[in-house]
């Protein structure tokens, strides 16, 4: 009962930090081993869609620049690969962690972020790609759900 109430105060510091753009979400607090690089970490564009088979790692709304006459939202663009944080998950890949962060996917509020992985036997995967199955499942708190417990699958194919 003690370790809970710890991660749940460090998850209630961090949250608090986060929200007021002191730090950043720390690995630990989504219970898995994922670095927490930045999108501009990642090599990409701005761009005002998102070509097909590329998704994203963030999102802006910018007066005059993807519309002559108001706001439009623009898209920093990346490569889907192993490894990285982006806001949709493209087909071909999985993800092995979630996170909600304000003003990163929507310009509106919070939404998700996802840790992509490319699907192979052993790793621990939020979902079971086609082509796939699995060998064990276990649930966790704040892992592939950015808030409560949901599984995760370690896949075999």
């Amino acid at each position: 009962m003690r370790s809970v109430r710890q991660t749940a105060s460090r998850l209630i510091a961090t949250v608090a930090l986060v929200v007021a753009g002191l730090g950043t979400v720390p690995a630990a607090a989504h219970g898995a081993e994922h670095p927490t690089e930045s999108a501009t970490q990642v090599s990409g564009f701005w761009a005002c869609s998102v070509p097909s088979g590329y998704t994203y790692s963030s999102v802006r709304r910018e007066l005059g620049v993807c519309s002559p006459s108001g706001f439009a939202n623009s898209y920093y663009v990346v490569a889907p690969s192993d490894g990285i944080w982006t806001c949709t998950v493209p087909y071909g890949y999985t993800y092995s962690s979630v996170r909600s962060q304000l003003s990163v996917c929507s310009t509106s509020g919070f939404a998700n972020s996802y840790y992509l992985r490319v699907p192979q036997t052993g790793i621990w995967a939020c979902t079971v790609p086609p082509g796939f199955s699995y060998t064990d499942v276990r649930r966790q708190l704040a892992v592939c759900t950015p808030n409560g417990f949901a599984n995760s699958y370690r896949l075999v194919g």
